[in-house]
């Protein structure tokens, strides 16, 4: 078993959070939590999580991944997923979560779906 593992780069006002590795209880979903938590706490409540290399995910993680998304939004921010692989997918859609989080494909559309919220890029 390898720790959850989260790199992290900005654009245009909005983090990004790369994570790598599972989002199980005990293991990955603190790791989220601790990030999230810091970056809500630091004012960078704009947020896309790119779950491209969670290879797996248990009711912790997902609830891990609905705290942090309310805590995003009681900031004035959102927290939005990239990148979800089909079987996070499905398991987002059979508990009804996803038509809660907006999902992107691509980065770019993720950051660019902030709008004026987040702080203009120079780019």
């Amino acid at each position: 078993m390898h720790s959850m593992r989260v790199q992290e780069h900005e654009s245009g006002g909005v983090t990004i959070l790369a994570l790598d590795g599972a989002l199980l209880l005990d293991e990955g979903e603190l790791v989220l939590r601790d990030s999230v938590d810091r970056l809500v706490a630091a004012g960078r409540p704009h947020i896309v999580l790119d779950l491209a290399r969670v290879d797996r995910m248990d009711s912790a993680g997902i609830g891990m991944l609905v705290c942090k998304y309310l805590s995003a939004l009681r900031k004035g921010g959102r927290l939005k997923l990239l990148h979800l692989r089909p079987r996070l997918l499905e398991m987002l859609t059979i508990t009804r979560l996803a038509g809660v989080f907006e999902i992107f494909e691509n980065e770019q559309d993720a950051i660019r779906s902030f709008g004026t919220a987040a702080r203009p890029g120079a780019g």
